[in-house]
């Protein structure tokens, strides 16, 4: 390991589909909740992996993620369009998923140093939200007031977000102050930071939370798609502000900005997801490696297949026809346990082999009927139709997140590319259509004593087709002439503010019905009750006309 950082794994903050909820401090009650005990009964091999998928739900599942009814499914026709292997049509671009506990995009990364050796001795700037902030509410008395006396160079290190706010002359640092809201109301109350209303009886309190902020913790879920589907910032762009003086925004400060917009976009309610995330940090395990679920899950009402992850049939016909065939991007966990690591996935690569012997060849010598497959150990879980199947060992590559870089330039070179293989067999109906399909260990699927793991996805997620929509400029704005001058019209600033004030309303107008626990107040008596309530989460977003010219004029 070259850096402190590369040791901890990304996860989403707050977005619909996959929201990081804190624990609360409180003990689980099991007149209302599943405390965790395994099931007294088998009854978890009543589900997946133990059970098939019926081939409609793998069919409807497919065409939602592809958005196409037509998608190809036939192996035979896969293989012979040359589709075991694809590269996205752009190479998505390495980022940042910057660290909610260094302030986001308000930190000023150029200043950070993100060694072991570093993190070693100076651990507070790479685990405390409340040293950064406190180091930002300094740079506000100190800095921020001086801003028009910083010499160059200063103005080059500043963050992302404070260079945004000075280009619009905003000296109040409205999107600036937003961020560091943001990062310290989660740090300090998490979701109960945002509570609008809640019916709480006389007696009764909220949940306590947790001051502590994982590493982790960002906006993956917004660098992740945004790398993907959002033009690469190539060069620096420069801008002379009104007092002559030049600032730089480096490719790294745009990507920071173009992130922020994507995280805190609506296109999360929009986004296409394809398994559940597995909660447990050591999940249970066959005898065939394969991650299960014998266990409820907080919130669940019954048994889900949430460790065994995304349906293997699910997942290679999707891949197939959503990179294979049209070169787009999708974001995969490459965790298969608890932790979540979101990545934009540029390109795939995979082999035949026959399910019982492990030997690698063309999917007209592999493919092994069912007739001759007798000791097959995943027999009793196999689709009925199938009548043929055929190993596949796959190689997903991925851009990797990388730490934040003053760097005047940027290209697919840069990128840290990376991989991860698994395998997995595909259930064949009579005409060659994948029906179902077991993740493995080994690709002779043998049982171990001491069992390695599957390492499949957890889940993966695509943008939907009409994503730019969602992205559109705002109208009415007038034309931002770089040539003339590199600082936007006056009337962009108050466009801006109305962006960075964008709150995101969980509430039962907009259809939500959330319930919450609440407590009985130290000394009295009672029992933890669940009651109504609302949240309003605030998602600042730079304003896009900005992004867009900024973006515009760093690819000329």
């Amino acid at each position: 390991m070259k850096r402190y950082l590369a040791l901890i794994t990304l996860a989403l903050l707050t977005t619909p589909v996959f929201a990081q909820v804190a624990d609360d401090d409180e003990p689980c009650d099991p007149a209302v909740e599943q405390c965790g005990d395994d099931l007294n009964s088998e009854a978890y091999k009543n589900i997946y992996p133990f059970v098939p998928m019926a081939t409609k739900d793998i069919q409807f599942r497919v065409n939602r993620l592809t958005e196409n009814e037509n998608f190809i499914w036939d192996i035979r026709e896969i293989n012979k369009r040359g589709l075991t292997r694809a590269n996205t049509k752009v190479q998505p671009w390495g980022g940042s998923f910057w660290p909610l506990i260094q302030g986001q995009v308000a930190n000023t990364y150029q200043n950070k140093n993100f060694s072991i050796l570093h993190g070693a001795f100076n651990g507070l700037e790479v685990t405390s939200w409340k040293y950064n902030y406190n180091k930002f509410q300094k740079r506000e008395e100190k800095v921020l007031p001086k801003i028009y006396e910083l010499d160059e160079k200063d103005l080059a290190e500043l963050a992302p977000s404070e260079k945004y706010d000075i280009l619009l002359g905003d000296t109040s640092f409205d999107l600036t102050k937003r961020v560091w809201t943001n990062a310290t109301t989660w740090g300090a109350k998490k979701k109960w930071g945002y509570l609008s209303s809640i019916d709480l009886p006389a007696g009764y309190r909220i949940p306590k939370a947790s001051s502590f902020l994982a590493l982790w913790e960002g906006i993956c879920h917004g660098w992740a798609v945004a790398a993907g589907h959002y033009d690469r910032p190539e060069k620096t762009v420069w801008v002379t502000l009104p007092n002559k003086k030049k600032m730089p925004f480096y490719p790294t400060d745009l990507k920071a900005l173009i992130s922020l917009m994507w995280a805190n976009s609506t296109v999360q309610d929009s986004v296409i997801s394809e398994g559940l995330r597995c909660n447990r940090k050591s999940p249970k395990k066959d005898e065939h490696g394969r991650f299960i679920d014998t266990q409820l899950d907080k919130g669940d009402t019954h048994l889900l297949p949430r460790c065994a992850d995304v349906h293997p049939a699910v997942y290679h016909a999707s891949i197939v026809n959503i990179l294979g065939i049209e070169g787009r991007s999708f974001v995969v966990d490459r965790h298969a346990k608890a932790s979540i690591s979101n990545q934009p996935v540029s390109g795939y690569e995979y082999t035949y082999f026959n399910p019982r012997s492990g030997k690698e060849g063309s999917l007209e010598t592999t493919t092994l009927s069912v007739d001759k497959y007798t000791d097959d150990p995943f027999k009793a879980a196999r689709n009925a139709d199938t009548k043929f199947i055929v190993g596949v060992a796959m190689t997903l590559k991925y851009i990797d997140w990388e730490d934040p870089v003053k760097q005047e330039t940027n290209g697919p070179a840069d990128d840290k590319l990376n991989k991860f293989s698994f395998n997995y067999d595909l259930e064949l109906d009579e005409n060659y259509k994948i029906i179902g399909g077991q993740w493995r260990v080994d690709k002779d699927a043998s049982a171990r004593i001491f069992k390695n793991n599957t390492d499949q996805p957890d889940f993966f997620w695509v943008v939907p087709r009409d994503y730019k929509k969602y992205f559109q400029p705002i109208a009415g704005l007038p034309t931002w002439d770089f040539r003339k001058s590199t600082l936007p019209p006056k009337e962009f600033m108050a466009a801006a503010h109305n962006a960075h004030s964008f709150v995101y309303q969980e509430t039962r107008e907009y259809g939500f019905d959330h319930k919450c626990p609440v407590f009985p107040l130290k000394g009295t008596e009672g029992e933890m009750k669940t009651v109504n309530c609302e949240f309003k989460y605030p998602r600042p977003q730079p304003l896009i006309n900005v992004i867009n010219k900024l973006l515009e004029e760093s690819r000329k």
